[in-house]
C-alpha cells in the first residue's frame, strides 16, 4: 500500500488527547458505515490502533494517522501480531497536513476543540459519498444522517453516541 503525499511539518499539532474508543463504539462505527473488502479506511488520530486493526479484519485498506510516537509503536506492534501489515498501516502524520482524497471509509474519535482546522479540510477533499464516523462528539456544521446512542453497562458512565454521515 502507497503511503499518501506527505508535507512535511516542522512540529505536528495535537489536536486532541488520546482516550481510546470503547470496543462496542468502534464495532458501531464499522457498521454504520458498511465498511466492505478493499475498501480504504482512514481513522484520524489512530491511538493504540484498535480501529485500524477492527477495518483491516473486515478485508479494508486500513490506515490510521497518529502523532504520538510511543501509541505508533504500540498500533504497529498490535498490527504485526495480528498478521494485518498487509492491510493496516499507522502514518506519523499531522492530520492537518494528511490527502483525504482516496478515504472511502472514515472514522475518529476527537474533541470539539479538534474539529475547527480540521473540518475545513475534510469539506475540500472528502469526495461524495464518502462514509464518516464518529463517535462521541458531532462535526460540527454537519448534519448527521444517523446516530446511534446506547447505555453503558456502569450508570456513572453517560451515554455512547456515534454519528454517521455520507458526504
Amino acid at each position: 500500500m502507497d503511503p499518501p503525499a506527505v508535507v512535511e511539518v516542522s512540529e505536528p499539532v495535537l489536536l486532541s488527547v488520546w482516550e481510546p474508543s470503547p470496543d462496542e463504539a468502534v464495532r458501531r462505527m464499522l457498521k454504520l458505515t458498511r465498511l466492505q473488502p478493499g475498501e480504504v479506511h482512514f481513522d484520524l488520530g489512530s491511538g493504540d490502533g484498535r480501529v485500524v486493526v477492527a477495518a483491516a479484519a473486515l478485508g479494508a485498506q486500513s490506515t490510521g494517522y497518529e502523532i504520538d510516537r510511543e501509541l505508533i509503536e504500540s498500533s504497529r506492534a498490535r498490527i504485526a501480531e495480528a498478521g494485518l501489515a498487509d492491510r493496516a498501516r499507522i502514518l506519523n502524520q499531522d492530520l492537518l497536513n494528511a490527502d483525504f482524497g482516496s478515504v472511502d471509509v472514515l472514522t475518529t474519535y476527537l474533541t470539539p476543540e479538534s474539529y475547527p482546522p480540521l473540518v475545513p479540510l475534510l469539506e475540500r477533499d472528502l469526495r461524495p459519498g464518502v462514509r464518516v464516523a464518529v463517535y462521541k462528539f458531532p462535526v460540527p456544521g454537519w448534519e448527521p444522517d444517523a446516530v446511534e446512542r446506547w447505555q453503558d453497562p456502569d450508570p456513572d458512565i453517560p451515554p455512547h453516541e456515534v454519528f454517521f454521515y455520507q458526504r
